[in-house]
Formats: C-alpha cells, structure tokens, sequence
C-alpha cells in the first residue's frame, strides 16, 4: 500500500510541530539563564545612632544596585542573632523602594524604640532587605549585620569648668573682685549652641553686675571659652562656695540644667576678736595648685604641688597639712575621694611646717601614686589644714578645702584575629575577616571598621556607637576586584578613646587577581555569574534538569506524537503485506 499525499503531509506536521515542541522551549531556557534579570545589591550599615533604654534610635542602611538590572519592591525585615522572642525593642519599618535602577542607590533609615524595661546587653541585629526582579516572581535576599549595645547612657556632648581665677592679685572680698571661668566643650562631634551660664552667690556672695546669666551662641568641638563675673562677699559668709548653673543645645537634642558647686579662691571671713592684739585671727588658705602631668593615668605617679599662702601680718606655726586620703570612700564638697585611688609615696599623708611668716607664701609637693584600676573620672582630693597663730591665743585654727584630680584610662583594642586575603579570582568575592577585643578599661566610643581599596566593595563598613570594656566584635566584608594584577588594600579601624581623642589603625594588604580561566573551570553548571559577583540557582539543579521541569508537557506531547507516528507506519506496513500476501 502507498502513502498518499494527505498523509505524508500529516506525518511532516507531526514531525515539525515536534520538533518545534522540544526545541523552542530549550532555546527560551537557555537564553533565560545566560540573560538573567535578577538584580544584585550591597547592603551596609552607614549611621548608627546610640541605643539608650527608654529612647529611639535610628539606623541608616545604604543600598547599591551595583549590577545592569533593576530592583523593584526593596522591603525591610529583620532578625536578632542569638535571642529569643520578644525583643526588647520595637522595629518602626521603612517605606518600600519601589524601583532601584542599576547604578542608583537608596538610603533607607529604620527607627528603633527600646523597651523602658530592658537590660545592658548588646544584639546582634540581621537587616534583611528584599527585592524583585523585573517579572516579580523571583525574590532576592540581602542583608547587613549590625552590632547594636543598649545601655543607660550615650554620647552627648559635655560642659565643663576647666579653671577658676581671680583676676586681682589680691583682692578684699569686701570690696569686690573678678573671678574669670574657663568652660570646654569636651565633645569631638557635637558643636553647642544657645549656651546659658548662671551663676549665684547666695548667701556668701552678691554679683555685682545687671544679670548673673550670661549667653553665649556657640561654643565649636574641643573649644574653650572664657565668662567673667563681678562679685562681692557678703557679711558673715558661711563659706566660699556658689553654684553654676549651664544648659545647651547641640545637634539631635538638648540638655537639662546642670547644676554644680565651686570654690573660690579668695580670704575667709575674719572674724572680729577682743582678745588679739590687731583683733583679727591669722587666716592660711591654698593660693593655687599643680600638677605634674596634664592628663593622669591609671597605674601612673603624679606629683601635687600646693601653695600655701598665709595671708595674716602675724607668722602662724605649726602647721599641719593633711590630704583627705581615707580607707573608704565619702563624699565631700559634691564629689568624692577614695582611699584606693591616690595613695602617697615615701610619705604619709600628712606634712609637717614649722612656720609660715605674714603676708608669705610657702609650696609644699606630694608624690601619689594612682590605682591602675582607677575608673576613669575626676576625683575630689579634700585637704585640711590645720595651725596655731603666733602667741598661741587660738590653737584649733583650721580649714578645708578642695584638689581637683582627673584620672583617665588606656585606650586598648586587641585585635585576636584577621584573614586579609592574597589573592583573589577577578570578578568573584574574596572575604576580608576580622574579630576586635576592648581590652582596656574604658569603653570606645564610636567604632568603626571600613574597607578600602582598588575594587567593589560588598558589607564595606561596621558601625558601633560604643564598644563596651571587655566587649568583642567582628567584621566580614568581601572584595571583588576585576583586572589582572596587584591590587592594593586596607582595613581601617577608628573610635574615640577616653579623651575624646580619634584613635585610628591601617591593616594595608595587598591582592594578587587572577583571571577566571586561570582557576580552571570550577562553576557547577547550576551556578549563574552575572557582573560582579555570582548567585547560585535555586535548588542547585543543572540546566537540563530545569529544561525538563519547565517543558515536561511538550515533552510528553512530543513522545506521544513519536508513539503515534511508529503506531501508523506499522499499520500502513501491515497493510502492505497483507495486499501483496491476497
């Protein structure tokens, strides 16, 4: 039997169309893979506000598209490493991107409340940002680690009275004198503007001027600035102390009142005796005192220098000087004084003077050696001084009064690990690792690690408002360099020690890059490389395993037509045969 023409022409269709079914859909996948559209994104940390119990803080991420591909619908989400639910915070989330073009970048800002109720830890905080492609069916996570310590305190920007004189060289009290404040702004960061300064003299002394506020519109980082005052002493003062009040604005907030107590340098009030021959008691009292060092360390020896002025015309004798170093702490004066912080060396802690003439000036010094285990803070040093006058009429004549001693801390960053790479494939990440330690005895105050060199950068920076004593950190962060050759990099680590002094160390490296085909052909053939870096196929199969899932139906059409083209040549075959058999 002979095939007619109808049905040779169905078997080509039948054949074309099969041919169609397998080919097509395979070109189409293949094509998909070798153009993908999914976008690839850095992400990183770039601002992080302190987090301080019972107040918001903000952080700022940084979002680069850094391929040829659009980002649609970037979302926020979050995860805490190593702790359970419920957290002692509230995540306020950010708007959603809605379209990031390639190249563009987006800065999205996330607010953070934390509970009244938490407890000084740090968190570990896992920012998850989310995109899609151009079909909006594929989603693509992106995240950026940030180490988050809560506490009671935070950085704000600090006045302080760094000196108190007086201008007259020897002033009546009586009759009026100028005393001259020198106030610092401590911080490193923060300028202060609308700075008010209030003095009162209460019940000791009178301000001899229209107003006792001064105002002052802005006092820059690290600068110190100088306020006067007219005073005059009140009959029967009590004492020689007034009290200053400042407050500020700086930028992000604002203070309270600070209220604080000072001496002033000047006599005590004399009081009125029938008995002597001039009718006044002999009056010593501490001129001015120094230091050997400007700024004292925990675990050093600084010497204290006084000058003991007696500013009677009649001699005083026997005089004892008695620094106030006690076995246990106290307050005094508004402050307070620890035995275990200033102990003196080769002495006690009392000094002996025969005499001292009217109207002179005797200087006495002192050698202590500092606790190294010191806190690092000011300490008030009381010293009494206790003598007779010259005729032996007043043998109980005394006073008191204040040293003023600021002890500081070292600085340490130990750093227990660090893998810098040396080479590296062009266009393929290579991680940069390292792990810090705070091993000193003051906490470090905005630390900073931040990648830099000749290539793209993915997780370039980790922030940290405080890294407390005793904390550690680490940092991971991945180059991707393109061109052969020698490129050169750094690893920079920056915080602000006790002093509000900026403290920064480089780690250089140098990365030897080589080409892809160098390397040899390591790809897993479900693994896609766009520019820039790689994203692995979900799932891990290979590209004909995603063929088969993707076309299973023209597939099975095209095995059926197959079956069905065998199934009519033998019919027409045994038709044949039984023609010629008749």
């Amino acid at each position: 039997m002979r095939l007619n023409t109808k049905t040779i022409f169905t078997l080509g269709a039948l054949v074309l169309l099969l041919l169609l079914s397998l080919c097509l859909p395979a070109y189409g996948a293949i094509i998909s893979v070798e153009n993908s559209i999914i976008p690839v994104l850095t992400v990183e940390v770039s601002r992080q506000d302190p987090a301080i119990i019972g107040e918001e803080f903000s952080i700022v991420y940084l979002i680069k598209n850094i391929s040829d591909k659009p980002a649609y619908d970037v979302t926020y989400a979050f995860h805490v490493m190593g702790a359970a639910e419920p957290y002692p915070f509230t995540f306020t989330p950010p708007p959603v991107v809605e379209r990031l073009d390639p190249g563009a970048s987006a800065t999205v800002t996330v607010k953070v409340m934390i509970d009244r109720d938490a407890r000084e830890k740090e968190y570990n905080i896992n920012g998850i940002f989310t995109c899609l492609d151009a079909t909006r069916s594929n989603p693509v996570n992106y995240a950026a680690m940030s180490w988050v310590p809560i506490s009671f305190t935070t950085v704000r920007p600090n006045l302080t009275v760094t000196a108190l004189t007086i201008v007259e060289e020897d002033p009546d009290p009586k009759e009026g004198f100028t005393v001259r404040l020198s106030l610092r702004n401590s911080s490193m960061i923060y300028d202060l503007r609308n700075v008010l300064v209030q003095l009162e003299g209460g019940e000791n002394f009178e301000i001899m001027e229209f107003t006792n506020k001064k105002e002052i519109t802005k006092i820059s980082t690290s600068q110190t600035v100088t306020v006067e005052y007219k005073l005059r002493a009140r009959d029967k003062r009590s004492s020689n102390t007034v009290f200053l009040t400042t407050s500020y604005n700086y930028i992000g907030g604002s203070t309270d009142d600070k209220r604080e107590e000072l001496f002033l340098p000047v006599k005590e009030e004399e009081e009125e005796e029938e008995d002597t021959g001039n009718g006044k008691k002999p009056q010593v009292i501490i001129k001015r005192y120094s230091l050997s060092k400007e700024q004292v360390l925990a675990g050093d020896r600084v010497d204290l220098t006084l000058e003991i002025e007696n500013t009677n015309n009649r001699p005083v004798k026997n005089v004892l000087i008695n620094f106030g170093v006690e076995s246990s702490s106290s307050d005094y004066g508004g402050g307070s004084s620890s035995s275990t912080v200033f102990a003196p060396v080769g002495s006690s802690n009392t000094f002996h003077v025969d005499e001292i003439r009217g109207k002179s000036v005797i200087t006495n010094t002192i050698t202590f050696a500092v606790d190294a285990g010191a806190m690092a803070r000011t300490y008030i040093v009381p010293v009494t001084i206790t003598y007779e006058d010259e005729k032996g009429l007043y043998d109980n004549l005394f006073i008191r009064d204040n040293v003023n001693i600021q002890v500081t801390q070292m600085a340490k960053l130990s750093v227990t690990s660090m893998t810098l790479p040396s080479m590296a494939t062009e266009g393929m990440p290579a991680p940069v690792m390292a792990e810090f330690v705070n091993s000193g005895k003051v906490e470090l105050v905005d630390f900073s690690v931040k990648l830099e060199g000749d290539f793209e950068v993915m997780d370039a920076s980790l922030y940290m408002a405080k890294l407390m004593i005793g904390s550690t950190s680490s940092y991971t962060g991945m180059l991707i360099a393109y061109g052969e050759g020698e490129k050169e990099g750094k690893l920079i680590v920056s915080y602000l020690d006790n002093s509000n002094q900026e403290v920064a160390e480089e780690y250089p490296f140098t990365v030897n890059v080589m080409p892809m085909e160098d390397m040899g052909d390591f790809r897993d053939p479900g693994m896609y490389f766009p520019e820039g870096g790689y994203i692995p196929e979900e799932g891990g199969d290979n590209v004909f395993l995603r063929i088969l899932k993707a076309n299973w139906i023209s597939i099975l059409l095209g095995v059926v037509i197959i079956i069905l083209f065998i199934y009519i040549i033998r019919i027409k075959k045994k038709a044949k045969e039984e023609f010629f058999d008749e």
